[in-house]
Order: C-alpha cells, then sequence, then structure tokens
C-alpha cells in the first residue's frame, strides 16, 4: 500500500504518482483559479440579474408588456428575446475569457 493518501495521488499513464495538494499550491495555478472565480461569479450575478429582471418585469407590468408595441411586435416577445441572447452573450463573453485571460 502506498504512503500517498488517494485523494492527494494519482497515477499517470507511465506510473509516476502526482500529488494535487502540491499543484493547488502552485502561484500560476492560485491565480488562475482566482481568475476563474472572478468570471464566474460576475458573469453568474449578470445571469442572475438578467432573470430577477425578466421576472420582476412580468410580475409588476403584465399590462405594460402585453400591450406596448415595437414594431408590431408585444414589449414582452422583445424582452424573451433579450433575456434569451443576453444569456448567449453572456456565455460567449465566458468562452472568450477562457481562451485567453483564464
Amino acid at each position: 500500500m502506498s504512503d500517498i493518501p488517494v485523494a492527494e495521488a494519482h497515477t499517470t499513464h507511465d506510473g509516476a504518482a502526482v500529488r494535487w495538494t502540491e499543484i493547488l499550491g502552485l502561484p500560476e495555478i492560485a491565480e488562475l483559479r482566482r481568475r476563474r472565480r472572478a468570471v464566474t461569479l460576475g458573469l453568474g450575478l449578470a445571469t442572475v440579474g438578467l432573470f430577477a429582471a425578466f421576472i420582476i418585469a412580468f410580475a409588476y407590468f403584465p399590462d405594460v408588456l402585453g400591450t406596448t408595441l415595437i414594431l408590431g411586435i408585444p414589449l414582452s416577445l422583445w424582452i424573451v428575446l433579450g433575456e434569451f441572447m443576453g444569456t448567449w452573450v453572456l456565455v460567449g463573453v465566458y468562452f472568450r475569457l477562457s481562451r485567453t485571460y483564464l
């Protein structure tokens, strides 16, 4: 039996042991984790804010959303499409940042 705890070691294809706690302690990995946490928290909060605005608009302004027309389309449909497109924009931002910043 090995003296390396299972949670801390992994054997690679050539039999070498990888100690994950040592890798996670590297400054480069710590910086990468900090950046990833900052980006995911920011984008996650933006997503929650977008969805909360969507729910609040439909809860408190149903008459305005149903009767106001923009280019012959109800405002409620524009908001739903904006929610959909906004989510995909945030996903695109995450993918772009993951290629360069994360």
